[in-house]
C-alpha cells in the first residue's frame, strides 16, 4: 500500500477534476441538459465525484476517517458502480456505436472524444485504481453487495419514470426513450428486458462478490 497523506490527497485530487472535467463537457456541450443528465454513465460518474470531494473534506476534518465501515460500504459501492459503466460501455454499447451525443458538431471532435473519454474509461480506471492503491483491504462485509446492487438497479425506476413523463434521450447507437437498447421493451420485447436486467443483477452481484474475495485476500497479504 502506498504510504497515506499527501500522495493520495494528490491523487484523489486529481480524480475529482477527471470527473469533474468529463461532466461538464457533457453537460455544457450537450442541446439537452435534461437527457444528458439521465444518463446512467453520467450519473455514476456524478455520485462517484460527490463521494471524493466528500471524502477529500472528511479526511481533512478527520484523520481516522476510514475507521468506519461506513466508509467501506460508500468506497466498495461506487467502485462498482463505475465499474459497471467502464464493462457496461465496452460490451454492450461501443459495439453498437452507442453515443450520449452530449456535444455539438460545432464544438469539434476532440471536445467530443474528451467528454466520452473521461466519462467512461479514464475516470472509471482511476476510481478503481483509487481502491488499490490507497485503500486498506479486508473491510468490505459479505452482506455489502446486496447494497451495492441497489444503486445501479434503483436507476431502472428513475429512467421509466423519467420516459413516463415525456424525457427522452438521443437514441444514437441506443435507445431513444430508455437511454439503453437494453432497457427498451420496444425493441426487444418485455421478456427480453426482463432477461436483460436479470443477467445484469446477478453480473453486478458476482462481480460485487468477486470484489469482496480480492479485498479478503489483499486484507491477508497487507498483514503479513
Amino acid at each position: 500500500m502506498i504510504k497515506k497523506g499527501i500522495i493520495s490527497r494528490i491523487y484523489r485530487l486529481l480524480v475529482i477534476i477527471s470527473l469533474l472535467t468529463g461532466i461538464l463537457l457533457n453537460v455544457t456541450g450537450t442541446t439537452s441538459v435534461a437527457a444528458i443528465l439521465s444518463y446512467y454513465t453520467l450519473q455514476s460518474n456524478i455520485i462517484c465525484l460527490t463521494a471524493f470531494i466528500g471524502i477529500e473534506i472528511i479526511s481533512l476534518l478527520k484523520k481516522n476517517y476510514e475507521d468506519n465501515d461506513i466508509y467501506y460500504l460508500v468506497k466498495g459501492s461506487i467502485t462498482i458502480i463505475i465499474f459497471i459503466t467502464a464493462v457496461v460501455y465496452a460490451v454492450a454499447l461501443m459495439p453498437n456505436n452507442f453515443q450520449m451525443d452530449s456535444i455539438s458538431p460545432s464544438l469539434g471532435n476532440l471536445r467530443e472524444f474528451l467528454s466520452n473519454f473521461l466519462v467512461h474509461r479514464l475516470s472509471p480506471i482511476l476510481v478503481c485504481l483509487d481502491y488499490f492503491l490507497f485503500d486498506k483491504k479486508g473491510n468490505f462485509k459479505l452482506y455489502y453487495p446486496l447494497i451495492w446492487v441497489f444503486i445501479p438497479l434503483n436507476y431502472l425506476t428513475y429512467v421509466y419514470t423519467y420516459s413516463a413523463h415525456g424525457g427522452e434521450f438521443f437514441g444514437v447507437g441506443g435507445s431513444n426513450r430508455f437511454a439503453y437498447f437494453f432497457l427498451d421493451y420496444t425493441m426487444i420485447g418485455y421478456s427480453g428486458v426482463i432477461k436483460a436486467i436479470g443477467i445484469m443483477t446477478l453480473l453486478i452481484l458476482l462481480i460485487s462478490y468477486l470484489f469482496v474475495f480480492l479485498d479478503r485476500k489483499l486484507g491477508k497479504l497487507q498483514r503479513k
